[in-house]
């Protein structure tokens, strides 16, 4: 949620297995109305472009009691390493245990590089075998999240250009139906310093359904 006058922001998180209404459709396109069931598959029922932008507005809106969403923007994972290399590497402190198995170096509480080579492990690993993994794996993107902001803010310190090369550089990777210019207002904005990041995850709790892991929002929390 990005505010045009001041620049503050606020960062919401929402975990992929969160219940909520979303419109499906069949094989060839038809729509079969709503239905609850995961938010990360309302992109996935559209083009993988434009399409499946809306469809994950919509689902997005309804999550929030009817709020509009008024921009959005997506980026392929080919597109993390490229962010990555525009503010060459990020620093970040491991935030819990879930991927010391797979790479003993990411234990919880250590400091690591990351590096076009190695961030997305870090930002998309996980154990599916394990229960709500994939709540593990949220805490580490917006660990992430959270020292590339600060690098991008160092970085900016010394050369406000940075933010349009970042920009140059993610446009093959990215669909969005933001400007041009308003899309650097935001990166600008959070870069400079000045505006407020408030950060917070959907409230709510995981639990194991019939196929696949689930999250339910708290209504009276989220309200």
């Amino acid at each position: 949620s990005w505010d045009r006058v001041t620049y503050d922001m606020t960062l919401i998180s929402i975990p992929r297995d969160t219940i909520t209404d979303i419109e499906v459709f069949s094989a060839d396109g038809e729509s079969l109305g709503m239905t609850k069931d995961h938010i990360s598959l309302s992109f996935a029922y559209g083009d993988g472009s434009y399409e499946s932008c809306e469809l994950a507005e919509d689902a997005v809106s309804n999550l929030l009691y009817g709020v509009p969403i008024q921009g959005c923007c997506a980026i392929n994972m080919d597109g993390i390493p490229v962010l990555v290399e525009a503010v060459d590497g990020v620093t970040v402190t491991v935030p819990n245990d879930s991927l010391e198995t797979a790479d003993p170096p990411y234990q919880e509480g250590e400091e690591v590089t990351l590096t076009a080579d190695n961030v997305e492990t870090f930002v998309r690993y996980r154990d599916t075998e394990e229960s709500q993994s994939a709540l593990a794996r949220l805490e580490r993107q917006n660990a992430f999240l959270n020292a590339y902001g600060q690098r991008v803010q160092e970085v900016f310190a010394a050369d406000p250009g940075v933010v349009t090369q970042i920009y140059e550089s993610l446009d093959p990777y990215m669909v969005t139906n933001i400007g041009n210019d308003q899309f650097l207002k935001i990166m600008e904005g959070a870069a400079g310093g000045d505006a407020a990041i408030e950060r917070w995850t959907l409230p709510g709790e995981g639990r194991e359904g019939t196929s696949f892991d689930e999250y339910y929002a708290d209504d009276q929390a989220l309200y």
